[in-house]
């Protein structure tokens, strides 16, 4: 059952993967309205304007530590484990599992792998004028923060959809987006909340119920990310190779 439940959790996020955009997120985009880092476009831009400049205006991704909680449930079972990350800039990445069920794993489990673009940054999770029309649904308020609200309709194909995005209105940034996943022989809804920390723009935590099957039982997951650092270099030990 552990394992069942680890794969038909994960296939929700298989559709994530798959709508990230064929070059690496992990540079800029260019923007029709510029603006610096942080700052807000020309106030006769409209919400969604101003929100992809502030998207195209972002750093690339730094070099990062950074651990994750994960609840993964299922209709007999919930497993909670503990993640350490550490994360470069080109994809390599060193993924330990540091707790299981409030059990520490001593050593921890270690898994490394490539993978250049981060399926959790928030270009990941882009509303582009190519794929989607929006529509605006005002002011709101997301874990008490002030917000823009817009629904999002994916006019082209694909496997992941965003449906709504709320953006902060002092950055123009999303602090939530909602979205429908498939494929797999999995469906479901999801979520994902993001953060300032520091000049970045991070996850702070992310959600997802997915439905194996008409009828099928219900797989359940969250992540909550914490303890971001970015330390100038990683030394190439980290991910299993000599200096």
């Amino acid at each position: 059952m552990a394992e069942r439940l680890r794969i038909c959790a994960a296939l929700a996020f298989v559709a994530i993967a798959s709508a990230l955009p064929r070059a690496s997120i992990a540079q800029p985009v260019t923007a029709a309205v510029s603006s610096p880092p942080g700052a807000s476009a020309p106030a006769a831009s409209t919400p969604i304007d101003r929100y992809r400049a502030a998207l195209a205006a972002l750093a690339p991704l730094k070099d990062m530590v950074f651990q994750y909680a994960e609840s993964r449930t299922g209709p007999a079972r919930t497993i909670v484990e503990e993640h350490r990350v550490y994360r470069r800039v080109d994809g390599a990445e060193r993924n330990e599992t540091i707790a299981v069920d409030g059990a520490q794993v001593v050593p921890a489990i270690v898994h490394l792998e490539s993978a250049p673009a981060w399926p959790y940054d928030v270009r990941a999770f882009s509303v582009s004028a190519a794929d989607y029309e929006v529509m605006p649904l005002g002011a709101r308020v997301v874990d008490g923060k002030r917000a823009f609200g817009l629904s999002a309709v994916r006019t082209s194909n694909g496997d992941f959809a965003v449906t709504a995005i709320f953006l902060d209105e002092k950055r123009w940034l999303p602090l939530r987006e909602t979205f429908d996943v498939s494929g797999g022989g999995c469906a479901g809804t999801g979520s994902i909340d993001f953060e300032p920390v520091g000049t970045a723009w991070l996850p702070a935590s992310t959600k997802v119920s997915c439905a194996v099957g008409e009828g099928g039982p219900t797989f359940k997951e969250s992540i909550t990310f914490s303890e971001y650092s970015f330390p100038l270099a990683l030394p190439s030990e980290i991910f299993g190779a000599q200096s």
